[in-house]
């Protein structure tokens, strides 16, 4: 559970491995980060380097491999593999220690340390388990339970025609609060906009699938928030009977979004949402994301690897390459202190129009072993100063201290 009311989503250690014949993809490796309630946590990197299996793994599309996602301070995501291998490396460390144990009181008291770790460690498994099975049926009754609180003493002073009405709103209310899931709390923008919508739906039923499925059946009310939400993204209502296939690309991420806001989501994933469309129709959709985000408060997770636009739209900025985590900093502070190599041939890539300028921009290849050596100590995520931390060994953090002085 987190004390700190700010922070919407905490993600601890994630890793997503998949598996490849006797060998793993790790896809995402040991990453951490926390995005407060109201901000922009832009997500940058190479493609392949993990960033939206990332959110895929936050949304739950993916059942994590290790560690931990926490929603409004509710575990949502739990991975096993920690525990399993805790209690594995335990049992090859203390059978060794047994063996060269003579005293046999000394060899009992090992065998009962390991019978602890081994206890332990089953018992967060059973925990993990639970919490990603139980988390969206404890938040239901929760919400359940505030709906029962809110119409029982309304219902018992109201009589007649008001009585019914009351009656048929909380029936309504509480049929929703059953069937409601907190992840749907997060929603998520897809990269290809024509191949997240389906071709056989119309726009109407694509963006009210979400509150049908949540257990809204006023017809009236559902048109009602899909016309809303045309009108919000910038399309018309004439565009409702309309199938995907007869939009432009931006028209299509316009729907895309207009689905994901329909759910009055506290944070939402746009993965790479401009990165399929042409530049003038880039700046109309990240302008409508903004102007959403104002008017709504959303929380957002920006994934891209197009540096300018996460620079201009993002309040925080997390590095990833090859699935970690190697740089995250303010907007501000990341460009005008980049540390870690990598982000700093990212930085080096982005091209600005000036061609006198571009004649002389010198771009900085990023080569991991000629950059770093690893041989002594491997690296960690340390705080290079408050809010800027880096992947860096013991050497490179003192390097990259002087930097900042």
């Amino acid at each position: 559970m987190q004390n700190n009311q700010d922070v919407l989503l905490k993600v601890e250690h994630l890793c997503q491995y998949f598996p490849m014949g006797k060998t793993e993809l790790k896809a995402v490796d040991d990453v951490s980060f926390e995005i407060k309630k109201g901000e922009v946590f832009g997500l940058v990197g190479e493609s392949g380097c993990g960033k939206t299996t990332t959110g895929r793994s936050i949304i739950k599309l993916y059942n994590i491999t290790s560690g931990d996602v926490y929603f409004k301070g509710i575990r949502i995501c739990a991975g096993k593999r920690s525990y399993q291998n805790a209690i594995a490396k335990a049992r090859k460390e203390y059978k060794e220690k047994i063996s060269n144990e003579k005293d046999e009181a000394k060899k009992e008291k090992l065998k009962e340390e390991l019978k602890a770790i081994v206890e332990e460690n089953r018992l967060q498994i059973k925990k993990a388990s639970y919490d990603q099975k139980n988390c969206d049926k404890e938040y239901s009754q929760k919400r359940l339970q505030e709906v029962n609180e809110k119409y029982g003493p309304l219902l018992e002073k109201a009589q007649g025609a008001e009585k019914q009405k009351l009656l048929t709103e909380y029936r309504n209310e509480k049929r929703k609060a059953k069937r409601t899931r907190l992840v749907t709390q997060i929603q998520m923008i897809f990269q290809d906009p024509i191949a997240s919508l389906d071709p056989r739906m119309t726009v109407r039923e694509i963006i009210a699938e979400g509150l049908v499925i949540q257990g809204e059946r006023n017809k009236e009310v559902i048109e009602q928030k899909v016309y809303e939400m045309l009108e919000l993204v910038g399309l018309v209502r004439e565009h409702a009977g309309r199938y995907p296939h007869e939009f432009s690309g931006g028209q299509r991420q316009r729907i895309g979004v207009a689905r994901s806001i329909i759910m009055n989501p506290d944070l939402i994933i746009a993965d790479e949402p401009v990165s399929a469309l042409d530049v003038s129709i880039q700046a109309q959709v990240i302008n409508l994301l903004n102007e959403l985000r104002h008017k709504f408060g959303l929380t957002i997770l920006f994934i891209a690897h197009d540096l300018s636009v996460v620079k201009y739209f993002s309040d925080r900025i997390g590095v990833m390459y090859y699935g970690k985590m190697v740089e995250l900093a303010s907007s501000e502070e990341l460009f005008k202190n980049p540390l870690h190599p990598y982000t700093k041939s990212l930085l080096s890539a982005i091209p600005l129009p000036d061609p006198i300028y571009e004649k002389q921009r010198k771009r900085i290849v990023y080569n991991p072993l000629a950059d770093h050596d690893y041989s002594k100590e491997q690296p960690t995520f340390r705080e290079i100063k408050p809010g800027h931390f880096v992947q860096c060994n013991s050497a490179e953090y003192e390097q990259y201290l002087s930097e900042i002085k």
